[in-house]
């Protein structure tokens, strides 16, 4: 091979010689999937801030109390006291709340507490909701009980402090026999990973504790503050909630109203347990404040067409409607008119909850359509297609031709790579191949859109979840590697974009490794492919030029995960487009891991802009404390009407004003 490549790219900068691009192409996916949500977005310090996960005590064993919640402990000395779950007397529905009751008080105190927590300097906010017996209610248990507006006056500290010693704050609460919430503000003046969060009762008498929290003062809306900063940087088009495979198993109606009396659910799919604290409206506060699309992936697998239906009332009804009424209660009179709905998530597979054939998925597809075409007739119902890395189309033309024009869209999942066989293989070898598998992926979506096309004249292909993925969490996801896969994927949506209604890459946050924006303890950063997105998204293209490239290409030998032998792949993938501006914008991806490449693409004397995205090595990536992979920008003139683009690169070329 020489020292540089030539390429070229044939190109008709004419205006009115391309087609309109689609701006939803560069949209996003969040899910409840381990620290997606969770964690990630949702600046929650407690765990299990209800009280309703009980701890599991392995059989035969004794140490621990199972009577105190999962992730709290007992605190406290020298009162007699007793301590329990109470399921007659929670907040949630179906919850439990904690009970502390003291019988003597000996100049002490019993409590509960949560350790590990993570604190910087600033200010924290939280609340906790209470009811309380008196002291004279233990002076004789049989007793009637008073009645429910009498006062007991049971005091109530609630603490944050450094294990260590290194701070300690507190307030005083009086709580009487009604629940109350109590609220609260904590300055903190140093950094920990050892704060405790304790809530004691102080005397005599019983009391009830539910739905507590702590959580920074400067969130957006509960999203933690650095993590939201990145966010609106990308300015995501449009964003898919709940799911994902989650959807297939989650009730939207857990997910609304005053946050403490929603329930606290099993995550069936991803395991674990979700709190229901981020619902559909804290999803739409999130898109409203950001000026994103919605769009929401509704249950297929566990729920039911009148549930789906009703989500859709919800979301988009008026005041005068049930649901809508609902919604107004909740503080958002106006309909969300949430447009884009999709129906079911990966039906095809396995392990999909609900899973079925194509032929089954279709027939209660029609069902769901008309139960939510009823609610809205103007929202856009995108089908669940068949595996988005297989080239056939057995699946999708059964359930185009069952839907008909009962369908906008067909939507596939393309995950680039997934699990190996367990064997050695060449690392130039697995790049090559995942980075030239764009070129099957826009075979797959052409063969797709010609599916559909066949039996609705209208239809489109949604890929609602891409990205690269190994399965094994070995974090190869957030490299240069992905980076470049990924904006090979983005230059083939450009091309295609009058087939497609959107794409979302997967994950926004964290949720497995290849998450845009790694997120922990309220610090983020973006990985190599957030900041191809960021790229793309803030192009603000509107048109894509008709172009050519010529280049030499290379052949893949061996299958490689999902990915099998490829042909007469180019070294360089690039399109042309028009900003908003009408200024001329190519993204160029070089593909080779040791060529620099000479990219013809005329306009000789003509200023640009040049945004690349490289590395030393395609295995870096970003971490907290070494950003490797970020945009590094450089003004050049189109000398002989050719660009320079390094090995291993991702560029974006803006062309400005003439010599």
């Amino acid at each position: 091979m020489g020292k540089n490549m030539k390429a070229n790219l044939k190109i008709n900068y004419e205006k009115g010689t391309g087609k309109g691009a689609n701006p939803l192409i560069f949209g996003h996916f969040i899910e409840f999937m381990r620290d997606c949500i969770d964690g990630g977005m949702w600046a929650q310090l407690l765990d299990n801030r209800g009280f309703d996960r009980k701890k599991e005590m392995p059989e035969g064993v004794v140490d621990g109390n199972p009577n105190v919640a999962a992730g709290w402990y007992r605190t406290g000395g020298k009162n007699a006291f007793d301590i329990a779950l109470d399921g007659d007397n929670s907040l949630a529905k179906d919850g439990f709340s904690q009970k502390i009751m003291c019988y003597n008080d000996y100049d002490g105190y019993v409590g509960i507490a949560q350790n590990r927590i993570y604190l910087e300097k600033g200010t924290y906010q939280g609340y906790f909701w209470a009811k309380a017996e008196g002291k004279e209610e233990l002076e004789s248990i049989a007793m009637p009980k008073r009645n429910a507006g009498s006062e007991c006056n049971v005091e109530v500290e609630l603490c944050l402090y450094d294990e260590d010693g290194g701070f300690c704050h507190s307030h005083r609460f009086q709580v009487n026999s009604q629940w109350e919430k109590f609220a609260f503000l904590f300055p903190v003046d140093t950094k920990t990973r050892c704060g405790v969060y304790e809530i004691r009762l102080l005397g005599e008498g019983t009391v009830w504790l539910d739905g507590t929290s702590l959580m920074p003062e400067d969130t957006q809306n509960g999203i933690w503050k650095e993590v939201y900063r990145h966010i609106k940087a990308l300015n995501p088009p449009v964003i898919r909630f709940p799911g994902g495979c989650f959807a297939d198993c989650y009730c939207w109606m857990d997910g609304i109203g005053e946050r403490d009396l929603r329930p606290y659910r099993f995550n069936r799919h991803w395991g674990g347990f979700e709190d229901n604290s981020f619902g559909t409206d804290e999803y739409m506060e999130l898109c409203e404040s950001i000026g994103c699309e919605p769009m929401i992936c509704v249950n297929f697998g566990s729920g039911t067409p009148e549930e789906a239906a009703a989500w859709v009332e919800y979301c988009n009804g008026g005041e005068d409607t049930f649901y809508g009424s609902m919604r107004a209660k909740n503080g958002h009179p106006k309909p969300y008119n949430i447009k884009y709905w999709d129906i079911g998530n990966e039906t095809f597979g396995d392990w999909e909850i609900g899973h079925c054939s194509a032929e089954e998925y279709a027939h209660k597809y029609l069902k769901f359509y008309e139960a939510m075409k009823e609610k809205d007739e103007n929202i856009v119902f995108m089908v669940c297609g068949g595996d988005g890395d297989d080239r056939s189309q057995k699946w999708n033309q059964m359930v185009a031709e069952w839907a008909g024009t009962k369908m906008d869209a067909l939507c596939l999942h393309m995950y680039v790579l997934k699990a190996m066989e367990k064997k050695h293989y060449d690392n130039k070898d697995i790049y090559y191949a995942v980075t030239g598998a764009v070129k099957k992926y826009e075979e797959i979506l052409a063969n797709s859109y010609k599916t559909v096309r066949k039996v609705n004249a209208k239809a489109k292909v949604a890929v609602t979840e891409y990205n690269m993925g190994t399965l094994i969490d070995s974090y190869r996801e957030q490299t240069l590697e992905a980076a470049i896969f990924n904006a090979g994927m983005l230059n083939m949506f450009l091309r295609n974009t009058e087939k497609l209604t959107m794409c979302n890459i997967s994950d926004l946050v964290n949720g497995w490794p290849g998450g845009c924006i790694v997120s922990k303890n309220g610090h983020a950063y973006g990985t190599a492919s957030y900041y191809v997105m960021k790229m793309y998204s803030e192009a603000e293209i509107e048109e894509v030029l008709e172009g050519e490239m010529e280049c030499r290409t290379y052949d893949t030998k061996e299958q490689i995960g999902n990915i099998e032998p490829l042909k007469d792949i180019p070294y360089v993938d690039a399109v042309a487009c028009r900003n908003r501006e009408g200024k001329i914008v190519i993204f160029a991806v070089n593909r080779s891991l040791t060529e620099e490449v000479c990219l013809r693409i005329g306009l000789e004397g003509k200023e640009a802009q040049v945004t690349e995205l490289n590395g030393e090595k395609v295995s870096d990536s970003n971490s907290e404390g070494e950003m490797l992979i970020v945009p590094k920008g450089r003004k050049i003139v189109v000398d002989n009407g050719e660009i320079r683009l390094r090995a291993h690169s991702v560029n974006r070329i803006l062309i400005l004003l003439s010599r």
